[in-house]
């Protein structure tokens, strides 16, 4: 018999690597018990050693190991606490023993086998963990139903229409049942942290639309239901959840999957919502703001460095994150600094810089405002760059393609940053580029620190008409048009919502 539970793919690393887990901040679960007396006696078991990991977001993170005493018994015993939260015992070998459960009462027994069949494992002095495998327990045998009544489905699902509705009625039957099982389970002590799994396991119900005044439906209205209760079943303000797995599938798929392509508002308005849930100076607080400050800066999606901005000023830039020292809130100041001026929606500074094409003394100058397409390139590239000057010629050929059956809809301004004039003509002249190339060490402004320019090559999209940046990150060339043509489309929906209101 297999052994039920959470199974994961998982890398054993210190648990030291992690500030969270090394460091409890303010608003950390208190244990009731002053240290820790966990005895495993696994019959059968040859291990020297055996392994005690805890379940932090899609890892198994090594926490403690004890000996064989000679009689297959292994004592964690220590003056501290551990961290409460949903552990695996792992065996010598890196294979999963037992899931259970370590909370507040830090002193008990668990008696398993090396076969892994919970009907012959017990536990003493440990409530949770009782329920726990009472639960592994149900889980065994009605899984054992579904497979005798699988195996009927697939005798008669070609020959029997009624004896295969028959087992399929069998099959809804358990899964009503072990529902019910868990509802009961739930109730019965809503405290216990494997109650807390339970619930968090389960699927949110979305009600159907209401029919407004004029018979329609509000067509939004599940969707934006959904994205409000998705964390009804979590206790956010319950520090060990970081220690359950059921966290970390939570926010993959809410922050990775459900927001992930909505506009930057939109995104904002849940980051906001969620972070709120937890307690302010909690480590749940903590965890929320460290993960999603990581996955929106580092994110390669267009317009979600507004929501790392975002997170940034209503939390470590309002001195809320108390374990953050100086200089990280320093490196947090200028990085929002770099990026603010330049997110989509702004308006794009203009620059004014001598022209390198045309002229051979740079006495004329061109003002990136004074395009006449509707939108504008900013291309910003380095001509000793091997990188810019393979997306300059993809660039090009995006832009004479399009020229040739008469759709550009764009200009390109691009600024070379060779400060050596003459090379910087003599580089423009022989790449005879079809746009407008401005460069040299004069303009208007420091374009490089208004643009938070880091690195060439760098692109922006203008709205010529508006000035408003639309696209602050560069993507693959042939995509400009498809961009451009979904921008519009955008727009056009904005639009036509704003008139019906």
């Amino acid at each position: 018999m297999r052994r039920i539970g959470i199974f994961l793919l998982f890398f054993i690393i210190l648990l030291s690597s992690n500030p969270v887990l090394a460091q409890r901040g303010k608003g950390g679960t208190k244990n009731k018990s002053k240290g820790h007396h966990i005895a495993i006696k696994i019959d059968g078991a040859q291990d020297s050693i055996i392994y005690l990991a805890i379940h932090y977001r899609e890892k198994l993170m090594l926490r403690d190991s004890a000996r064989n005493d000679g009689r297959s018994a292994f004592l964690f015993k220590g003056d501290n606490p551990y961290e409460e939260g949903l552990y695996t015992l792992v065996s010598q070998d890196r294979k999963p023993y037992l899931n259970f459960i370590i909370d507040g009462g830090q002193e008990f027994t668990y008696f398993i086998d090396t076969l892994g069949d919970v009907r012959n494992f017990s536990v003493k002095n440990s409530p949770q963990n009782e329920e726990m495998l009472r639960f592994q327990r149900k889980t065994v045998q009605a899984q054992m139903q579904v497979r005798e009544y699988q195996e009927k489905i697939n005798e008669y699902k070609e020959t029997n229409e009624d004896s295969l509705e028959f087992y399929n009625q069998k099959v809804r039957d358990i899964n009503s049942e072990m529902e019910q099982f868990i509802t009961e389970l739930i109730e019965k002590n809503p405290n216990f942290l494997f109650s807390k799994l339970q619930k968090s396991y389960r699927q949110i119900e979305i009600p159907d639309p209401p029919v407004r005044d004029d018979g329609t439906i509000d067509s939004n209205f599940q969707a934006v239901y959904y994205r409000t209760h998705y964390w009804d079943n979590f206790d956010l303000t319950d520090d060990r959840f970081i220690y359950l797995p059921s966290l970390e599938r939570a926010m993959n798929e809410y922050f990775n999957q459900i927001l992930w392509l909505h506009e930057p508002d939109t995104i904002n308005h849940y980051v906001d919502m969620v972070i709120q849930k937890t307690e302010e100076d909690s480590v749940m607080y903590r965890y929320f703001v460290e993960r999603l400050s990581y996955i929106f800066e580092t994110s390669k999606i267009i317009g979600h460095d507004a929501v790392f901005v975002h997170i940034a000023n209503e939390n470590q830039l309002k001195g809320k994150c108390y374990w953050i020292d100086e200089e990280l809130l320093g490196k947090y100041e200028r990085r929002v600094k770099g990026l603010e001026p330049t997110l989509i929606g702004k308006i794009a500074p203009e620059i004014i810089m001598p022209d390198t094409s045309f002229t051979t003394d740079f006495n004329q100058w061109h003002s990136s405002y004074n395009m006449k397409k509707p939108y504008v390139i900013l291309w910003f590239y380095d001509p000793a760059c091997h990188t810019c000057k393979t997306e300059s010629e993809h660039l090009r050929a995006v832009y004479d393609s399009l020229e040739a059956i008469g759709q550009r809809n764009f200009d390109v301004y691009a600024i070379g940053s060779d400060p050596d004039k003459e090379r910087l003509k003599k580089y423009v002249k022989e790449k005879n580029y079809p746009w407008l190339n401005v460069g040299g060490n004069s303009a208007n402004i420091d374009y490089i620190a208004a643009y938070n320019i880091i690195g060439n090559p760098t692109m922006f999209i203008i709205d010529n008409k508006t000035h408003k940046i639309i696209l602050n990150k560069r993507i693959e060339m042939s995509a400009i048009p498809t961009f451009l043509e979904q921008h519009e489309r955008i727009e056009q929906l904005k639009q036509e919502r704003m008139e019906k209101q």
